[in-house]
């Protein structure tokens, strides 16, 4: 990792915000991947890719949303847990 890289993640120990728990076994599968590629982007600390899929990510659970396949609470768990936003 570059010392620019360590600059803009800082010392956090993961891209996405740990201390959210949240059960995922319970979601659609769609979602699971990119969970699944979220992660795989945390493990290399690769913050550019995470944070581009993030923005898909989020855009497919709106879908979810409003399609009822899953819950607001859903929802807004996922959206702080990986996106370490809070509405």
């Amino acid at each position: 990792m570059s010392e620019e890289d360590k600059k803009i993640i800082g010392d956090k120990k993961h891209l996405y915000d740990e201390t959210v728990k949240y059960d995922e076994r319970n979601l659609p599968q769609e979602l699971k991947n990119y969970i699944k590629e979220l992660k795989g982007y945390d493990k290399k600390k690769d913050w550019l890719s995470y944070d581009l899929k993030f923005d898909e990510f989020e855009m497919v659970i709106r879908c979810y949303l409003r399609a009822g396949k899953v819950t607001e609470y859903d929802y807004k768990k996922l959206i702080a847990k990986y996106g370490w936003l809070y509405d």
